[in-house]
């Protein structure tokens, strides 16, 4: 968890020892980060450990935990609608229950409906004694600014690779030195994005992007699923690598595009086997091996 964020805990702690907590978090960075977890443990610290067992159930009179509805608990979407933060108003103005402090973590605060956001900046304004918000925001940019004013911001930068490299070797120590470098890189400092790259088997797709024929590794991907899902991911976190190296000052502008075309496949449900085929041929360039004996078709038939 505090991989290259010991300074947030510092902060915090002496915030708290202060006795002058603010009562608003933003907390700042890149997905995988560790801003979720940090906040988890913010929670934790205020309410006891005793408490973790109710908060991982839910059922923590004293936590509330704001997200984009899932599948299955209700209508899911990918806003915070302002029904929950609503419902907050009576939570955040009682006594605590159990413990001494009430927290609300809200992950993430980017994922507010405008209406929503609003609805939050009344709550901002009117603190209540012995109430703490940890705000989760990946693009603190976008946040209304009055919200950004009326919070302590701490942030979380991304880890160095090198840190990167040497952590992962210890939560997945089966993994060649070599791998677990690239993969560092490909995560662009975030632990999160590191860990989901390995155990999402990105190694194995990397070695078949550079062996396999386009057209016939492209239909593999047919009906989409995780592993269509990682292509999206990983493609342009592989032409931004060979970008970086410098080697082909085209390699910049294609992951542009493989940036956007990524971002179009999961918001307009692109055809996963033309969009595989794109991506695979403009990863060509930007591979260590080209497959050997064998070459992909212009176009898919």
């Amino acid at each position: 968890m505090w991989l290259g964020q010991e300074e947030a805990r510092r902060m915090f702690e002496a915030d708290l020892a202060s006795g002058r907590l603010h009562h608003a978090w933003l907390l700042e960075g890149p997905k995988g980060i560790g801003k979720r977890a940090f906040a988890d443990w913010a929670a934790l610290r205020l309410m006891g450990p005793e408490a973790a067992s109710l908060v991982a159930a839910e059922s923590h009179p004293d936590h509330r935990l704001l997200a984009p509805p899932e599948e299955g608990k209700g209508a899911a979407t990918g806003t915070i609608p302002i029904d929950q933060v609503r419902g907050l108003k009576p939570f955040l103005h009682a006594h605590p229950a159990l413990a001494a402090w009430r927290v609300v973590i809200i992950d993430s605060v980017d994922d507010l409906a405008r209406n929503a956001a609003n609805a939050l900046l009344k709550e901002l304004e009117e603190p209540a004694a012995g109430t703490l918000l940890l705000l989760v925001s990946h693009a603190p940019g976008r946040l209304l600014a009055t919200i950004r004013s009326r919070c302590r911001r701490l942030r979380f930068p991304p880890i160095a690779e090198a840190e990167l490299a040497r952590w992962l070797s210890t939560t997945r120590p089966g993994v060649a030195a070599t791998d677990l470098a690239m993969v560092a890189r490909l995560a662009r400092g975030s632990p999160g994005d590191a860990l989901r790259l390995l155990d999402g088997d990105a190694l194995t797709l990397r070695a078949e992007l550079s062996e396999e024929a386009p057209a016939a590794l492209a239909r593999q991907f047919q009906g989409g699923g995780a592993r269509y899902r990682l292509l999206l991911d990983l493609a342009p976190r592989l032409l931004a690598d060979a970008a970086r190296e410098g080697a082909d000052p085209g390699l910049v502008e294609a992951q542009v595009e493989a940036e956007e075309l990524a971002a179009s496949a999961r918001a307009l449900a692109l055809d996963p086997v033309q969009t595989a085929f794109t991506l695979i041929k403009a990863l060509k360039p930007a591979l260590a091996r080209e497959p050997s004996g064998r070459q992909g078709r212009a176009e898919l038939t």
